[in-house]
């Protein structure tokens, strides 16, 4: 080398060896805060991913959706966040609103661009899915982009696109649909992987650490655990080895701590507001809740299948008990034996995050839900299959000399493109919609005479009353419902005064149909409706 020293892939090239991914030369490890990332690795994904969900639901663009049910109950609080009033999260069918309402503001900011501003689609709720679109893209660019950081390879991001494509393929609500249960689970998937990425030393994301911790806390009143307990788990990683003083001067670093206090201050506003103003607000409800016969009271074994599920539909089958054991037992060996350097770091601390997910999961589901048989509470632990999956594939393609490998990659990559984008429930579910609400809005206004509309209604036809309700506040026609027990759902703005109820115009949502005789105003999915205060 001639007089100068050799670096580490160097002498390994010299003696005829390929240099383990990940290598550097020896000595401590320090903490990584500036590592540049090309824009088009975050690019390059987000393009893609929002190109197959907006061609698959193309017809979004020409014809006209009306939402009603847990849709409808959503837009009502995306309609206050479209006058930037809104301070409270989505509903819980134990009657309290979730912490804040991340989801609603970045709904009304689509419903504003391109409702409003652009015109690209006819009807608001159809903005709101493209703006749902546009946010899980994002999350999976973030993912892509944080392992690129840890492999500066392409095998890396495309074997990370086709891992994350590839299950979506097979849960594909997971990006394309607007129920809240789907749309944390893109948030809390690229939440572990900034963890574990921060958690190997990677200041870099801590940005992106800050801002999906908010998004699932926002979300779900149950990411107050699970947010501190896996932000400390990676602080722990971090000051453990380093010590306090490194880690504090490399997280402290204008570029680390600026955007994360900024996230942060715009994230706490309306929940700090909402508390200043209605004191306790729900966390009161979230703290009683927790501590009542609902939640809870499982014995080990049903904690156990219901884990299990996530990972193997059948959780009672021996199958299903084998598919984590196994996945982890090659998870683990392939790190060992094909990853080096700063890449087995970053894949070791995504196992440990994992791991950390699972055993808080197991908690959430000990102590925190009520049944174990709806699933849909746990969707967001979809994240534990595909994380272990992620940590093979990224060890796996990057073991073959550099063509191979690539050829491995670009062709999973291909695969779970394609695999995605074939999927039926890639295209986003319109059955949270009614095209008959419109008419039904105008049928009643017309019999209410400018009188509000004073509604009351059956039990299941709430599902239309939610539609009702947005499409009668976005044609202007004054309507509320009379029974104050709905606040929770219907929020405040939509209970009748007594001066309401007294002045008003009376009609019944009747589900499933209205009585025999009775004159009908409009028929909607699950209801019927008729001027008066109830059945004859």
């Amino acid at each position: 080398m001639s007089g100068r020293e050799t670096t580490t892939a160097e002498s390994a090239a010299g003696t005829g060896r390929r240099p383990v991914l990940g290598s550097r030369p020896p000595g401590p490890s320090p903490l990584r805060t500036a590592d540049r990332r090309p824009w088009w690795i975050w690019a390059a994904p987000f393009a893609l991913v929002l190109a197959v969900l907006v061609v698959r639901s193309r017809f979004v663009f020409t014809a006209s959706f009306y939402e009603q049910g847990d849709a409808g109950a959503n837009s009502i609080l995306i309609q206050q966040a479209m006058h930037g009033t809104l301070l409270i999260g989505n509903y819980s069918r134990e009657g309290f609103h979730h912490p804040g309402p991340a989801y609603m503001y970045v709904q009304a900011a689509g419903q504003w661009l391109f409702f409003y501003a652009l015109h690209l689609v006819p009807t608001a709720w159809n903005a709101h899915v493209l703006a749902l679109f546009v946010l899980n893209s994002t999350f999976v660019a973030l993912v892509t982009g944080m392992v690129y950081g840890w492999t500066r390879s392409l095998r890396g991001a495309a074997v990370t696109l086709a891992v994350l494509l590839g299950f979506v393929a097979t849960e594909p609500q997971i990006l394309s649909l607007d129920w809240m249960p789907w749309m944390y689970v893109p948030a809390y998937i690229a939440f572990l992987v900034a963890a574990a990425s921060v958690a190997a030393g990677a200041a870099r994301d801590l940005w992106i650490l800050t801002l999906t911790g908010w998004f699932l806390i926002h979300g779900h009143a149950c990411f107050l655990f699970f947010v501190p307990v896996i932000v400390a788990a990676a602080a722990v990683a971090v000051i453990w080895p380093h010590g306090p003083r490194a880690s504090l001067r490399a997280f402290l670093r204008p570029r680390t701590w600026i955007p994360v206090a900024v996230i942060s201050a715009v994230f706490a506003l309306p929940i700090v507001v909402n508390l200043a103003l209605h004191w306790p607000g729900s966390f009161g409800k979230y703290f009683s809740y927790s501590s009542s016969s609902k939640a809870g009271g499982h014995t080990l074994p049903q904690i156990a299948r219901y884990l299990l599920w996530f990972w193997w539909r059948d959780g009672h089958s021996w199958t299903a008990a084998l598919v984590p054991v196994v996945s982890y037992a090659i998870a683990i060996a392939v790190v060992v034996l094909l990853a080096g350097g700063e890449v087995r770091r970053f894949l070791a601390a995504l196992l440990a995050v994992n791991v950390v997910s699972t055993v808080a999961f197991a908690c959430y589901a000990a102590v925190g839900i009520d049944y174990l048989t709806e699933y849909y509470i746990g969707y967001f632990y979809f994240s534990a299959p595909i994380l272990t999956l992620l940590v093979i594939a990224v060890a796996v393609v990057h073991a073959p000399p550099a063509p191979l490998g690539a050829v491995l990659a670009a062709g999973a990559a291909v695969l779970g493109v394609a695999a995605f984008a074939a999927a039926p429930g890639t295209a986003v579910s319109t059955q949270d919609t009614d095209a008959a609400l419109p008419h039904a809005v105008r049928a009643v206004a017309a019999q209410a005479a400018g009188r509000t509309v004073v509604i009351r209604f059956n039990h299941n036809a709430w599902v239309d009353v939610t539609g009702f309700l947005v499409q009668a506040e976005r044609t202007g026609v004054r309507a509320c419902v009379a029974n104050p027990a709905w606040t929770f759902m219907m929020t405040t703005q939509f209970i009748c005064t007594p001066g309401q109820i007294a002045g008003g115009a009376p009609f019944w949502f009747n589900a499933p149909v209205a009585p025999h005789g009775t004159t009908v105003l409009a028929t909607l999915k699950n209801s019927q409706v008729i001027a008066g205060t109830g059945p004859l």
